[in-house]
């Protein structure tokens, strides 16, 4: 009879081994990223004063920004949000849903922080907000978050 810390025997080994070479593999990883948190008050008021026929001051452009799909007139808050994460996920880098972006490395990092600052620049983004109440915030705040044991 075998005891608790014995040498295991000839075939036990090659059992032990053989299991070890047929076992699938499993990657853990830590992921960091950002959590997007959305005002609802604040974006459904820049939506509606962007869907506005003179959301415009005299000089600032008139037309939405490239990275918006939505034509004037049919942007919705689901869509300006979606529209907000896309063009933020391009320079993510990495995993990218719903409201988090987990960029792999530092400078995707600052990727996603210079974007917010085009977008917050944009002349048609500057003049909707500029209708809207003073403290409203229609892009999101980030938040990091820490994503730990994703299984691949």
């Amino acid at each position: 009879m075998r005891r608790p810390g014995d040498i295991p025997t000839g075939y036990e080994r090659g059992t032990i081994k053989e299991s070890a070479l047929l076992s699938e593999p499993s990657i853990e990883s830590t992921v960091f990223g950002l959590t997007l948190q959305w005002d609802s008050k604040s974006v459904h008021e820049f939506v509606t004063v962007a869907n506005s026929d003179h959301p415009m001051t005299a000089s600032s452009s008139a037309s939405p920004p490239v990275w918006m799909t939505q034509p004037r007139g049919h942007l919705t808050e689901q869509g300006f949000k979606h529209d907000v994460m896309a063009y933020l996920a391009m320079s993510a880098g990495g995993l990218a849903r719903d409201n988090d972006l987990a960029p792999n490395t530092l400078l995707q990092h600052m990727g996603i922080a210079k974007r917010f600052g085009h977008i917050e620049k944009e002349g048609f983004v500057q003049a909707c907000m500029a209708k809207l109440d003073p403290g409203a915030c229609s892009l999101p705040s980030s938040k990091p978050t820490k994503r730990t044991k994703l299984k691949r």
